[in-house]
């Protein structure tokens, strides 16, 4: 069911939103309306598709479109401040290629396992394999690079471990 914002074009007031059409069929005009107050069709454009760890949606003001009879409500993706992207990283040891890498119980496990894996697949140290960050994102690297971020990933989190 369509929902309507009804809207004074006189004052550039809304006066309710959300209403239904006021009579059975939305072809009939409501009687009885004051001149400038329109029924204007409720509409929500879909959110620009952002990368939540860098950016987030700011709703734009309504578009009152008497024209076209619609309210439109859209939003703008936003970059997020240093402080915001902060906020939003999970706790993690950086390498020194740049990938964060997450230092959660779960993580480590994981982590663990995989260096397990590797040793027992009997790998090349050129061979490429991936790791995720603490974002998702998966990373190739050589597996002699990745046994070297291993140590250092390991010791932060014994250091980790330790120290609280």
């Amino acid at each position: 069911m369509n929902k309507f914002t009804v809207y004074n074009e006189n004052t550039q007031e809304v006066i309710a939103t959300g209403r239904p059409w006021p009579t059975k069929d939305e072809s009939i005009p409501p009687p009885h309306m004051e001149d400038g107050v329109h029924l204007l069709l409720e509409v929500t454009e879909a959110r620009p598709t952002i990368d939540k760890m860098t950016h987030k949606h700011v709703e734009d003001a309504v578009n009152y479109d008497i024209i076209n009879k619609t309210a439109t409500r859209s939003w703008s993706s936003v970059a997020l401040t240093a402080e915001e992207i902060a906020e939003r990283t999970p706790a993690h040891y950086e390498t020194s290629t740049g990938i964060k890498m997450a230092t959660d119980l779960r993580s480590q496990a994981a982590f663990s396992n995989m260096i397990t894996l590797l040793n027992e697949a009997g790998m090349a140290d050129t061979e490429m394999v991936m790791i995720k960050d603490c974002f998702g994102a998966s990373h190739g690297i050589t597996l002699a690079e990745f046994r070297t971020q291993a140590v250092a990933y390991g010791l932060h989190c014994y250091t980790q471990f330790h120290s609280s």
